[in-house]
């Protein structure tokens, strides 16, 4: 299986080998540095440093789970899987329909053209009957997709048809599957939800829609997801290591063949179990009850509430490690406030379907998947505990309290690159403050996001949802509220902390 992943076009030797000056250029530092040590920082009170290993170690060996996990399904059971489909006849390999909605607005035209081009590309090499739906949201956006399809000769077994986005992509999802709800469809016949940036990689439907015929309880698949990103290096080296990343997690989850999430980039679903009125009503009017906001609609996070809807119904959920798309990303002029919104709208959108996957409980979902949604709230503070331990310690007993927590992190995320390297990532000397940029600010963008759900907005080109989600009117009590409750949390954190590390 992975010599056929786009993650693996060098060998694992290679790989290894490209990253050995780095690792060797972090171990040296940290001798070094540990050399330099005066002795009084040897005599430093390690007894607080336990409790806080104690932590630590929890969250490593979480990890450790997921990087298993994530082999086993990998190298046992996927090659399993992938076997069963792969014998199907080729008569049978293929459901009768697939569709295609695809919600865009105000992208680049070039990257319009190939997002078409590429779907246009895999349809042809399908035996389906294939109905693409644009759902886009101006004339201009339109025309851009008629260009590209009238400059291509006609394929047969393709069908599009335009309709257009009002009132924002969620509501043009409901309206495109209301449409295709007079369409008859089969048990098998599949239905693709994809974003106007997404450039499908080459033979992905072949990959992915024998699934829906050799395993009939799998509802929706997603796939890997290749960062092509233009500007800032440092904006691509984070994206793309994040992607690595979510490469892993995927992995560890689908052995329990259910997600935590179906992404709005590129996900196949049986068709059958979107077109249900219950199905639509997620993505047009999804909602929570907040004690302080009230009803809080929807406006980002529709492949959350795709995947709510299909965790009520206990459907199985698959990872396709081998089949990938291509997300066209740009940095934009600032590229770290860029990053900041991204994770702002991940992290609403997580924790805004967090509580209610919670107190569903491991009854209609697994129970791994269950437990990974209790971690993703203890993470968001455990995560944060090292740092402001070693900032306590350094500032009231010893400055080596940092020097040595420093040690510590650069190892325990050096050997985390490693078994990303081995997974097809390729190391790089920005790995290291880049994994702890995504779990330090990641951590304090949770915790302000945690206590503003009502706050949602979409990237800076889709201008017609950029407000959607924001609060309106309401007293200066309800806006002071959850600033109060955030400094209280992070209050809460250092107290802890502070108890257990002390002071000299």
């Amino acid at each position: 299986m992975s010599s056929s992943s786009i993650r693996y076009d060098i060998s694992t030797g290679k790989r290894l080998l490209r990253a050995l000056p780095v690792i060797i250029g972090y171990i040296a530092l940290i001798i070094v540095v540990f050399l330099s040590l005066p002795e009084s920082a040897q005599r430093i009170p390690l007894e607080s440093v336990v409790v806080i290993g104690i932590i630590g170690l929890f969250r490593y060996t979480w990890v450790l789970t997921h990087c298993v996990r994530a082999a086993l399904y990998e190298h046992y059971l996927y090659p399993k899987l992938r076997f069963q489909a792969d014998q199907l006849p080729k008569s049978k390999r293929m459901p009768n329909k697939l569709f295609f909605i695809i919600p865009t607005y105000g992208e680049k035209p070039e990257v319009s053209r190939k997002m078409l081009n590429s779907v246009l590309d895999e349809a042809a090499r399908i035996s389906s009957k294939v109905i693409i739906i644009v759902n886009a949201g101006s004339d201009a956006d339109d025309e851009v997709f008629r260009q590209t399809f009238d400059a291509r000769p006609r394929v047969p077994n393709v069908e599009v048809k335009f309709i257009r986005q009002i009132g924002g992509k969620r509501q043009g999802l409901a309206t495109c599957l209301a449409h295709l709800m007079k369409e008859p469809v089969d048990v098998n016949d599949a239905l693709v939800l994809m974003d106007g940036d997404t450039v499908l990689g080459k033979g992905i439907l072949d990959k992915c829609l024998p699934f829906f015929i050799s395993l009939p309880k799998v509802a929706a698949i997603t796939t890997d997801n290749i960062s092509v990103t233009t500007g800032n290096w440092m904006y691509r080296k984070w994206y793309t290591l994040r992607f690595s990343m979510r490469h892993r997690m995927m992995k560890s989850q689908s052995l329990s063949r259910q997600l935590l999430v179906l992404t709005g980039r590129f996900s196949v679903f049986r068709a059958k179990e979107c077109l249900t009125h219950e199905f639509i009503s997620y993505l047009e009017n999804d909602r929570i009850k907040h004690w302080l906001h009230g009803e809080i609609k929807f406006v980002t996070g529709d492949d959350k509430s795709t995947w709510y809807c299909l965790l009520k119904r206990g459907c199985e959920m698959l990872y396709v490690p081998d089949a990938h798309i291509f997300c066209m990303e740009d940095s934009g002029r600032e590229p770290f406030t860029q990053s900041i919104k991204k994770m702002h709208r991940w992290f609403g959108n997580m924790l805004r379907n967090n509580g209610r996957g919670i107190r569903m409980g491991p009854g209609r979902q697994k129970p791994f998947i269950w437990w990974c949604l209790v971690d993703q709230r203890i993470s968001i503070f455990t995560s944060l505990m090292g740092p402001v331990a070693a900032i306590w310690g350094a500032y009231w007993i010893s400055p080596a309290y940092l020097i040595a927590y420093g040690m510590i992190v650069i190892l325990a995320r050096l050997l985390y690159a490693l078994i990303l390297t081995i997974e097809g990532h390729r190391m790089s000397f920005t790995d290291i403050p880049m994994l702890l940029y995504t779990q330090w600010v990641g951590s304090l963008v949770k915790v302000y996001t945690m206590f503003h759900l009502h706050k949602q907005k979409w990237d800076d080109h889709r201008d017609m949802s950029d407000t959607a989600g924001e609060a309106i009117g309401g007293s200066s009590l309800v806006s002071l509220i959850p600033k109060m409750e955030m400094a209280l949390s992070l209050s809460l954190l250092v107290l802890f902390v502070s108890a257990v590390v002390g002071v000299k």
